[in-house]
């Protein structure tokens, strides 16, 4: 008897389980982007922004687009003590993307981004954990603009 309710348990689990589908699972099918663009990114541009670009956009086997980007961040103390140590701290990212078509050379999409975060240190000193939240604060702040960039491009198969 006992036997019975655990198979019947058990096949209940791993048929209600059969089509579960991965909610984060990365979608690159909707970045037409994808390793058909070259980025031209200045010098002297963040190294987290750069290496988000990379990640979306991939390297080019043909480039049919050009990308030029520039990144701005603008960081201001919200909330200071009277001994001048900021508690917490408004970050702006300002991203500006031009798209291009390589062989027309014509522009087919421009727009600017802004992002905004705020973080509160922990210490005065180092700290290892609000190093590591401003990390990944940062870097997400990052993913979302260009992700937001990815969204906004017209889906005009004339263009793209």
């Amino acid at each position: 008897m006992i036997k019975k309710y655990i198979s019947f348990v058990l096949l209940f689990f791993v048929f209600s389980c059969s089509n579960i589908e991965f909610v984060m699972k990365e979608n690159n099918q909707l970045n037409q982007l994808r390793d058909k663009t070259v980025l031209l990114v200045p010098g002297g541009t963040e190294e987290r922004f750069s290496r988000e670009l990379y990640s979306y956009f991939g390297k080019t086997k043909g480039s049919e687009y050009v990308l030029k980007t520039t990144f701005l961040e603008k960081k201001e103390n919200r909330v200071v003590k009277t001994n001048q140590v900021a508690e917490k701290i408004d970050y702006t990212l300002e991203a500006s993307y031009d798209l291009f078509y390589k062989t027309v050379e014509c522009k087919i999409f421009s727009k600017k981004i802004i992002s905004t975060f705020s973080f509160t240190p922990k210490s005065a000193g180092y700290n290892f954990g609000a190093d590591r939240s401003f990390e990944k604060l940062y870097t997400n702040s990052v993913k979302k603009n260009i992700q937001r960039f990815i969204d906004l491009i017209p889906d005009d198969k004339t263009c793209l």
